[in-house]
């Protein structure tokens, strides 16, 4: 017993070397333990998908919760059944009758039953929640009456008059959900990947402050509840979230990872070197200044996606001298796209003629066509409009300030674009850069006058990009409304025909365009890297990876 007691403290002392000798980089480490290591941009705002309204948000909320259908992980425009085994339409598309499979559950073993969509659908519409992609829900019938009018002249403080107004969203007994639409929707399906339209645990909700509590916390670790292919299991701030695979999820045996690892990790270069460093199996993108280098040492790594999403600048309509038609429309003409996607963009983007990236059967209207074929000639009639709103030559006129985020290449493109007004038209702007969370909040606020932007489609249709600009949408930020535009946009509503609701969709655009309450710059590629070991990851216009579908292969065999 002597001998074994003396001989402790040296095998403990083994025991520590031996742990410290571990050559292993992080993803060699994660690859034993199947969890995928992923940048995610930014530190996310909320898992809650009624608060969210990031990109960054929407990649980890796909993980934790799922819809009446699910996507495909090799095409944007193809859906597979969901927590619904089965649907129909009626004839005229705008009744759509969902079957839920008996085996939904929730992540606590609850069933997932068409009342926690129908609770769902009301607490995001609700007036009182405040819900910023409320609009995404206004497909059913009298949702947006309800969003918009109900409080306003009905409720007068009495409570919620949620089943006077009739939102057409039904619950036929516990395994039915009937939808009923206020115009023909053949696209249906394809709006319903959106995380707006996935269901919440009501009884978890409840328990955490209830339907209107907007610090509920039954998002956080602990205490989430959800459905998807994974739970939310840690998260720490500026570090990283993990999503670990649900025992309850209906397909959890075909699900290959045992977690998911997000970093925010906002300098593009910082999270270029961790791949390099292997700390990551896949980036959220490669900086421009580092492409040529990033395909040269990795080219089995490296990826150049078809991407749906613009980059663009929001302005502050509301603000003078931004009020003026004349003198957003010389700011937008003042810049050189084919410049900036040369020097600052360069692989990442195509220079944006106008708002919606083309695609989806969508001619996206040109901004330019009546103001010059060169640039020089764009310059010139830039020129004559800052002139005739009281600006000669950039004479008198304020300073404004481009709001950016911290990330690298939107300063450096503001920085180019700041010499390009300079140049172009002579007025000078500064540069203000913010962490992400004051970011959104400005925008939202409008305390901003310039504020640099991107929108990234939210489903395969030209819609997710032309309506945000509605009067009252919750994504608009630029205090930018037009009658005739929503007008357009009411019209694509009742069409039941797709080219008619196109070129609707294309004249409400072409409105927002002329009026120029965003400058569109690029449309943007999306450039990162991979490891070559990471399977089913397939380049998506929506880049909606269902990660369900993805794997780590271990010396040539799929890790199971």
């Amino acid at each position: 017993m002597r001998r074994v007691k003396c001989l402790l403290p040296l095998l403990c002392a083994v025991a520590l070397l031996l742990a410290g000798c571990d050559t292993r980089s992080s993803v060699e480490k994660a690859d034993e333990e199947g969890v995928l290591l992923v940048g995610n941009g930014f530190e996310p705002q909320s898992f809650d998908p009624h608060k969210a309204t990031a990109v960054a948000d929407w990649h980890i909320i796909g993980t934790l919760l799922e819809g009446l259908v699910r996507g495909d992980a090799m095409e944007d425009d193809k859906v597979h059944p969901g927590v619904a085994e089965s649907w129909e339409a009626n004839e005229a598309k705008d009744v759509w009758t969902f079957r839920l499979r008996e085996d939904a559950r929730w992540s606590d073993g609850r069933p997932v039953t068409a009342h926690d969509f129908v609770y769902a659908y009301h607490r995001l519409l609700h007036p009182l929640f405040g819900g910023k992609y409320a609009d995404m829900l206004f497909p059913l019938k009298n949702a947006e009456a309800y969003n918009k009018d109900w409080l306003r002249k009905e409720l007068g403080g009495e409570g919620d008059l949620w089943e006077k107004a009739g939102v057409g969203v039904e619950a036929v007994g516990e395994r039915t959900l009937r939808l009923t639409l206020r115009e023909p929707t053949p696209h249906l399906p394809l709006l319903l990947l959106h995380y707006t339209w996935f269901p919440v645990p009501a009884h978890a909700v409840e328990a955490n402050g209830g339907m209107l509590d907007r610090s509920s916390e039954w998002t956080k670790p602990g205490k989430w509840v959800g459905n998807g292919a994974f739970v939310l299991a840690e998260y720490r701030f500026n570090d990283f979230v993990e999503v670990r695979r649900n025992p309850q999820y209906w397909r959890a045996g075909a699900v290959a990872l045992n977690a998911v690892r997000f970093l925010p990790v906002v300098n593009a270069f910082t999270e270029t070197r961790m791949f390099f460093d292997g700390k990551l199996h896949v980036t959220n993108n490669v900086p421009p200044e580092m492409l040529a280098y990033a395909k040269g040492k990795a080219p089995d790594a490296f990826c150049r996606d078809a991407y749906y999403c613009s980059f663009f600048y929001r302005l502050n309509t509301t603000r003078k001298p931004l009020d003026d038609v004349r003198v957003r429309m010389a700011l937008a003409l003042g810049v050189d796209r084919d410049a900036l996607v040369d020097k600052v963009v360069r692989d990442a983007g195509t220079p944006a003629t106008g708002f919606t990236p083309p695609g989806a059967g969508y001619e996206t209207p040109d901004m330019f066509k009546d103001a010059g074929a060169t640039q020089a000639e764009r310059v010139q009639t830039a020129r004559r409009l800052l002139a005739e709103a009281g600006f000669p030559g950039g004479k008198g006129f304020p300073t404004l300030e481009i709001m950016t985020t911290s990330r690298e290449v939107q300063k450096v493109m503001a920085e180019a674009i700041q010499a390009m007004w300079l140049e172009n038209l002579g007025i000078h702007v500064e540069i203000r850069s913010c962490e992400w969370t004051a970011y959104k909040d400005a925008q939202q606020k409008l305390q901003y006058d310039i504020s640099s932007s991107s929108w990234s489609g939210d489903y395969l249709d030209p819609a997710t990009f032309v309506e945000m600009w509605s009067g009252g949408s919750g994504n608009n930020a630029t205090g930018w409304s037009n009658g005739r535009f929503d007008a357009a946009v009411r019209r694509a509503h009742s069409s039941g025909k797709v080219e008619e609701r196109l070129a609707a969709l294309r004249e409400a655009e072409e409105t927002m365009l002329k009026e120029a309450p965003v400058v569109p710059l690029y449309w943007a590629y999306r450039t990162y890297l991979k490891r070559p070991e990471v399977k089913g990851w397939h380049g998506l216009l929506l880049d909606a990876h269902p990660y369900d579908a993805v794997y780590v292969e271990k010396e040539g065999k799929r890790d199971d």
